[in-house]
């Protein structure tokens, strides 16, 4: 019940800070939500190379400290339900005995910390090119995409999750080759 009542006070808070493409243990976004983004890239915008990840073993490996930091940083900034929330994942498992890291599997609130800890990579790989900040105040983001494209290096780059899987995509060029 304590958790339920905890993940009702900080889904919303944390789905506002959530990148679009972050499919997993979201509020009405699925796996077919994603599949069809991924679509839509590869038929509409001609993204066909894609680099799957998969992070092993994280569930178990969430580090306890990093991710309230990441709930601070996100604007959860109450001391005591973080301490209630750090209580919880140092709670004392029968028999192995109490955690030092990841988060409990089957718990109410283990999806949406993974979404917290993930959310970070999410933006990161957005700001290299998809939320890449303009010194040119451009009126359509495609615009500003049409000249990244044209006076940059850089290689087009968009990132889709799902849980702890994703699949950043990138446009390929005539002269690449996909293996």
């Amino acid at each position: 019940m304590i958790q339920q009542c905890i993940l009702q006070i900080l889904e919303p808070i944390c789905e506002a800070k959530f990148h679009n493409h972050s499919y997993g243990f979201r509020p009405n976004r699925s796996t077919e939500h994603a599949k069809a983004t991924m679509a839509k890239m590869i038929n509409i915008q001609h993204l066909h190379f894609v680099v799957d990840i998969d992070i092993l073993g994280f569930f178990d490996n969430v580090n306890h400290g990093k991710l309230l930091k990441q709930m601070w940083t996100i604007g959860i900034q109450d001391k005591n339900l973080l301490c209630i929330i750090s209580a919880m994942l140092k709670a004392e498992i029968k028999g192995i005995g109490i955690p030092t890291k990841g988060v409990p599997q089957g718990g109410l609130c283990s999806p949406l910390f993974s979404n917290i800890v993930l959310n970070e990579l999410d933006w990161w790989i957005s700001n290299q090119w998809e939320s890449l900040e303009s010194s040119y105040p451009y009126v359509r983001n495609d615009h500003k995409l049409r000249a990244l494209r044209d006076s940059t290096k850089l290689k087009e780059c968009y990132i889709i999750r799902y849980a702890d899987d994703c699949a950043p995509r990138r446009r390929v060029q005539a002269t690449e080759t996909v293996a």
